[in-house]
């Protein structure tokens, strides 16, 4: 006799919705404070140890935001909310390797592609 299945209901599927997007708009900010960060001394500073440094704790704070944000998506949320956040997270690890690489064309690239699924996500999330 096979389990039954698990269902979920209209009032689970909004919780995990607003808990996905509670924990993708504190991912968001976390990650964008720390870049704006590191982007203020590198640009300052160039090649500092300052920079270094700061691209050092962009990097550490962008790991553990994004493994933090994995934890917290809630599989019942609607694909319309989980689809482009797992795609932002993709677009944010390629930009922290861009930025690793000092491939600033290619964390260009990400960080527009991780902007325009920001905007998707945050009018599907009903943020801001």
């Amino acid at each position: 006799m096979a389990p039954p299945s698990l269902t979920h209901g209209n009032s689970d599927v909004e919780a995990d919705r607003g808990a996905t997007c509670a924990a993708w708009d504190q991912a968001a900010r976390t990650l964008a404070s720390t870049s704006k960060l590191r982007a203020a001394i590198a640009e300052a500073n160039g090649s500092s140890p300052e920079a270094r440094n700061a691209r050092t704790d962009e990097k550490r704070v962008g790991v553990s935001v994004l493994f933090y944000l994995r934890t917290k998506m809630e599989p019942s949320a609607p694909a319309v909310i989980l689809t482009p956040i797992k795609n932002w997270i993709a677009a944010q690890i390629d930009r922290l390797h861009a930025v690793n690489m000092r491939d600033w064309n290619a964390s260009n690239v990400a960080t527009d592609r991780a902007n325009e699924l920001a905007s998707k996500i945050v009018l599907e999330c009903g943020l801001r």
